[in-house]
C-alpha cells in the first residue's frame, strides 16, 4: 500500500555532481569554439535514477530546443558553441515523493582559467564541476523506501583516485583551508577594529585641544 505519510524527524541527504566539460575544438567548420558537455551524476559516478523523475536542462536561447528534458540517465547535454552562459538544471522527484523540483545555477565554462606564465595544453579538457546534497526534511514513507533502495555503502569515497573528484579526504582537506581563512579574516577583523579604536582615542584628543583653544580665545 502505498503511504504518503511523513516520517517525523527523518532527514536524508543525496550528494550530487553538476557543471560542465568542454573541450576546444582543434578543427573548426563554423564560429564555434568549444565542443561542451552539461551533466547532472553522482559524484563519482553512482546511480541516482532511483529517486530522481526527469531532469531538465534550460541552454541558452539561441539553441534549438533549448530545455532539454531526460527521464533516465545519462542526464547531459553535449552540443558545441563559443560563449559562456548560465545553465538552469532542474530536478524532478517522483510523485510519490512529495516533493517539489529543485533548481541549480552555473555558469558554462569554456576558457581554462588564468595562470600566468602557463599555456593551456591544446585538447585538454576544462572541467568545472559542483559538488552539492539534496536534503529531504521528512520524506513521504514511499519516498524514504526509494532513497533507501541503494544504501548499500558510503557514496563518497576515503580517498580521491582515478574518475572520482570528490572524497571524504579533499572534504577534510576543504573544512581546514575554510578553518584557515576564518582565522586569517577574523585576525584581519580584530587589527581593523583595534585602528578604529586608536583613530576614535586620538579624535577624542583632537576635540578636546580644540576646544580647549576656542575657549581661551
Amino acid at each position: 500500500m502505498k503511504s504518503g505519510k511523513r516520517m517525523k524527524g527523518v532527514v536524508i541527504s543525496k550528494p550530487i555532481m553538476y557543471g560542465n566539460i568542454a573541450t576546444e575544438l582543434l578543427s573548426r567548420k563554423t564560429d564555434h569554439t568549444h565542443r561542451w558537455t552539461v551533466f547532472l551524476r553522482g559524484p563519482n559516478g553512482q546511480d541516482i535514477s532511483y529517486f530522481i523523475h526527469k531532469v531538465e536542462f534550460k541552454l541558452h536561447e539561441t539553441f534549438v530546443n533549448n530545455n532539454r528534458a531526460f527521464k533516465s540517465p545519462p542526464y547531459e547535454v553535449t552540443e558545441t558553441g563559443w560563449g559562456e552562459f548560465e545553465i538552469i538544471t532542474k530536478i524532478y522527484f517522483p510523485p510519490a515523493s512529495g516533493e517539489k523540483p529543485i533548481s541549480l545555477y552555473h555558469m558554462l565554462k569554456l576558457y581554462p582559467p588564468d595562470a600566468p606564465g602557463q599555456s593551456w595544453p591544446k585538447g585538454k579538457p576544462v572541467n568545472n564541476f559542483f559538488y552539492d546534497e539534496l536534503i529531504f526534511s521528512e520524506p513521504t514513507e514511499d519516498f524514504f523506501g526509494m532513497l533507501t533502495k541503494d544504501a548499500g555503502g558510503p557514496e563518497i569515497p576515503l580517498k580521491a583516485s582515478g574518475n572520482q573528484v570528490f572524497s571524504l579526504e579533499s572534504e577534510v582537506a576543504e573544512c581546514k583551508r575554510l578553518e584557515t581563512a576564518v582565522v586569517q579574516v577574523t585576525g584581519k577583523n580584530d587589527e581593523y577594529k583595534e585602528r578604529v579604536r586608536t583613530a576614535e582615542a586620538e579624535i577624542a584628543i583632537l576635540r578636546r585641544d580644540i576646544a580647549a583653544l576656542e575657549s581661551a580665545l
